[in-house]
């Protein structure tokens, strides 16, 4: 969030303001607080009102965050493109855009962004950290081959490789059938794939060690030893292709705990409950699980997922995966997560948290 509170110091708005009347600054003082409180279809409303009364960059900036957390990839590409067009030295304009193109697989725009901004703002940290991670992914995927299935595009090292990634495609195109008419909802876009030594993953996500895989808009996977583990490889595959499910019906504006309790869900054709009580020896509750999984422990993340996975499990158990589908289009239409819980699984949040923690 330090984007947005720069932002907002910025554009000399209070964030708390609630007004929302036709005034642009009453308009943008909505928009930010409506980002504060991860409303961010209300927070894209504010902000696209706001600019067509006011050509403000700070206002693109904005709604090119709020577009970026509900998935709108080619909207906020948009909006962020205004913003420099009107500021070009507004560097977090720069960064989020970046971001956007990087999550979008248009990796070498996403370099020239950087550099450009990083020509602007010498030594600004986050540009150069990932400018350093990107160049070695662009150098890695320079000379990769390609193997595509119908719904997949994966990128490999070298014919070596081949045969792998020829059984990878074949896993991930029968977990996105099984996992697409469980939920009755299939991604619309082609998804990239790129397989990793172990030492490149690590230096292209900067994963926790812990960590077998990684989504950021492509799936990246480590695939040493894969082909002797296929039904490690299958499961963790479709962990991840749940992962890009979750990403294109709802954006970023999900819980962790429910993003990979989904995955952890539909890795295998069937739930497996049996790691339940493994989690409990850690206790982590629902609400410590709604961030970033990556500061954990490998044992606090093993709990965690367990967790998380129980969670989920307790969700179809009462309403079904249909209300976890229409909960997660709620989300990526904006709305507050707590707001859309109580509606979809008729029962409050702090409500759920308590029965799953009791369990």
């Amino acid at each position: 969030m330090h984007v947005l509170l720069a932002a907002m110091m910025l554009s000399g708005l209070p964030p708390g303001a609630q007004d929302r009347s036709a005034d642009p600054a009453s308009l943008a003082a909505a928009g930010w607080a409506a980002v504060e409180e991860r409303r961010f279809g209300d927070a894209l409303d504010a902000f696209t009102r706001a600019a067509d009364r006011r050509d403000d960059p700070m206002l693109h900036l904005g709604a090119g965050f709020a577009a970026l957390m509900l998935g709108q990839h080619r909207d906020a590409e948009a909006w962020l493109e205004r913003a420099l067009a009107l500021a070009p030295g507004l560097t977090d304009a720069s960064v989020l855009l970046g971001e956007v193109l990087y999550r979008g697989g248009r990796l070498r725009d996403a370099i020239e962004v950087y550099e450009a901004a990083l020509e602007r703002a010498p030594g600004h940290r986050t540009l150069e950290q990932s400018l350093a991670k990107w160049r070695k992914d662009a150098d890695i995927r320079a000379g990769s081959y390609e193997s595509r299935g119908a719904h997949f595009s994966v990128r490999f090292q070298g014919p070596a490789d081949d045969l792998l990634a020829r059984r990878a495609v074949e896993m991930l195109e029968a977990a996105y059938w099984r996992v697409g008419a469980a939920l009755a909802t299939y991604p619309r876009d082609a998804i990239v794939v790129v397989l990793y030594t172990q030492e490149q993953f690590r230096d292209v996500t900067r994963s926790p060690a812990w960590a077998a895989a990684a989504y950021d808009g492509i799936i990246r996977v480590p695939m040493r030893g894969a082909l002797a583990r296929a039904d490690d490889l299958e499961r963790l595959l479709a962990h991840e292709f749940v992962h890009a499910l979750v990403a294109g019906l709802a954006g970023r504006n999900v819980p962790q705990w429910l993003n990979e309790g989904l995955a952890s869900y539909f890795e295998s054709a069937g739930a497996d409950a049996s790691g339940d009580a493994a989690s409990a020896r850690i206790p982590l509750p629902l609400s410590g699980l709604e961030g970033d999984f990556g500061r954990f422990s490998p044992e606090e993340a093993s709990a965690a997922y367990l967790r998380s996975a129980a969670a989920v499990r307790r969700i179809m158990q009462l309403r079904g995966p249909s209300a976890i589908v229409a909960l997660l289009q709620d989300l990526g239409r904006g709305a507050r997560f707590e707001s859309a819980f109580q509606q979809r699984i008729s029962m409050r949040y702090e409500d759920f948290q308590a029965l799953v923690d009791r369990e």
